[in-house]
């Protein structure tokens, strides 16, 4: 009887832990409706109301760092530990979220986690930051996830519009949806707005695509 009952404490310690440990580097994201593409005419599509249920997103892009600890044989530059992941294709991106109990977040996903509710423009509001969002115009020169604290959604989502463009999981034609991406796209230092979004062969290692993931 009491070896039973210790294998059952077990059993629910374990459990607790799987379910809390993707949760605890996460941010919830409240169920509703939200305003998805640009508030202003001529710019893209039309925007819509967007009903999404409750859904987790990670707070930053996933690091060379944690890449590495799931895929130990990526390379990337000496002293790049915590700069966002890139040179990664759709697959792999897919892969790494699987194996953490997670997944790539839709585009609609990625956007409210972006914007809010209120149809902002970019993650702290809609006027343009004075700091420069990176220091070169290649954006192939990096800095660390989360240094620039002014990148912050209204549910404290970061790096969503300075930073490197991120897969989602919407794919059509062998192409994925990309979204915030600011390297080698604004060559004014302008920040990406949060309804702005590209589009990438699954099969490509760019080095200014990234990922965070979703649950």
């Amino acid at each position: 009887m009491k070896t039973s009952r210790f294998i059952i404490l077990l059993i629910c310690i374990w459990a607790t832990t799987v379910a809390s440990r993707p949760v605890a580097e996460m941010i919830k994201i409240p169920g509703g409706i939200f305003i998805m593409g640009p508030s202003s005419a001529g710019e893209q599509d039309t925007n819509q109301s967007i009903d999404l249920p409750t859904f987790y997103i990670d707070r930053f892009e996933t690091s060379n760092a944690e890449y590495s600890r799931i895929v130990p044989n990526h390379p990337y530059p000496k002293g790049a530990e915590r700069h966002p992941v890139t040179s990664v294709t759709w697959q792999e991106a897919q892969s790494y979220c699987e194996k953490t109990g997670k997944r790539l977040p839709t585009s609609a996903e990625w956007e409210k986690s972006a914007r809010g509710v209120d149809a902002r423009a970019y993650p702290w509001g809609n006027k343009v930051l004075s700091e420069k969002a990176h220091p070169y115009f290649s954006g192939l020169i990096k800095r660390n996830v989360g240094l620039n604290k002014k990148d912050r959604s209204p549910y404290g989502v970061r790096d969503m519009a300075g930073s490197v463009w991120e897969w989602t999981a919407d794919v059509t034609k062998g192409k994925a949806v990309t979204r915030g991406g600011l390297w080698n796209f604004h060559l004014d230092y302008e920040y990406s707005k949060t309804y702005e979004y590209s589009f990438a062969p699954i099969n490509k290692k760019l080095p200014f695509i990234g990922f965070r993931c979703a649950k």
